[in-house]
């Protein structure tokens, strides 16, 4: 995803100059993923003891590499059309990165959006072809899927339509190509990231009034908590659309003034 960045963290690596930053947030993330799959790990493979946790611990460094990966590609992408990075934070969300945009056009915005997504199901898509023809078994195997299962869903779950996700960039590159205003295309955004968010609580209330075993307190907790983001994210988008097109009024309506008079 992109976006401005919050304060806050701590400097892990510069990557071709750009600082990437660890937020303390992220140990929250790690702590859950380590406290939930822990045991789970420990059922599959109860000869390895506790080591499981450190299995469970290895997840959460695969998803931090995986969302590392994510905004790498963004920046990377961004740099080949002269926009610099400033910097990359990895956070309790997943991650963001800022960067300075010059001549930007709905097909450059477009292509830095979409290496995020791309990267991912590349990386996803290498990882099961080498489990094909390598067959790696046990702890090594499953970490292997775990590699390719997350790189999937990190790239699919950001190419919904909607900001403040890499999809949304493709919604807003439309409307602004076909509006000619990168400000009516942002609008667009955070209007189909609201609409993701409400199809997304809607699914998920579906599943648990049908008594879905799929739905369990955790999956409501964990969708509660990634619409709340997304709402934020998009009512941050259309607020900011809002407020520009408004000012783009006003300064055209001084202009038409003026020359009235």
């Amino acid at each position: 995803m992109t976006r401005r960045l919050s304060g806050g963290g701590f400097t892990i690596a510069r990557v071709a100059g750009t600082p990437v930053r660890l937020q303390y947030s992220w140990f929250l993330v790690s702590a859950v993923i380590v406290v939930l799959f822990g045991p789970q790990v420990q059922r599959i493979f109860p000869e390895i003891g506790p080591l499981a946790y450190l299995v469970a611990a290895a997840y959460a460094v695969l998803l931090l590499v995986s969302v590392l990966a994510h905004e790498l590609a963004h920046a990377l992408t961004a740099r080949a059309f002269g926009w610099p990075s400033t910097e990359i934070e990895l956070n309790l969300w997943g991650g963001h990165t800022q960067f300075v945009t010059r001549d930007a056009t709905p097909g450059k915005s477009l292509a830095v959006a979409l290496a995020g997504p791309a990267a991912n199901l590349l990386i996803a898509a290498v990882g099961w072809a080498l489990i094909e023809a390598l067959e790696p078994v046990g702890v090594l195997g499953m970490l292997a899927f775990v590699t390719v299962l997350v790189n999937f869903l990190v790239g699919v779950f950001n190419l919904l339509p909607g900001h403040p996700l890499d999809g949304g960039r493709i919604v807003e590159s439309a409307v602004w190509r076909s509006t000619g205003s990168q400000d009516r295309g942002m609008l667009a955004s955070g209007w189909a990231g609201r609409a993701v968010v409400v199809a997304i609580a809607a699914t998920v209330l579906a599943l648990a009034a049908s008594g879905s075993p799929r739905v369990s307190i955790l999956v409501v907790v964990v969708a509660t908590m990634v619409c709340f983001f997304l709402w934020q994210g998009a009512g941050e988008s259309v607020r900011l659309a809002r407020a520009r097109l408004a000012h783009r009024r006003g300064l055209d309506g001084g202009r038409e003034g003026s020359q009235e008079r």
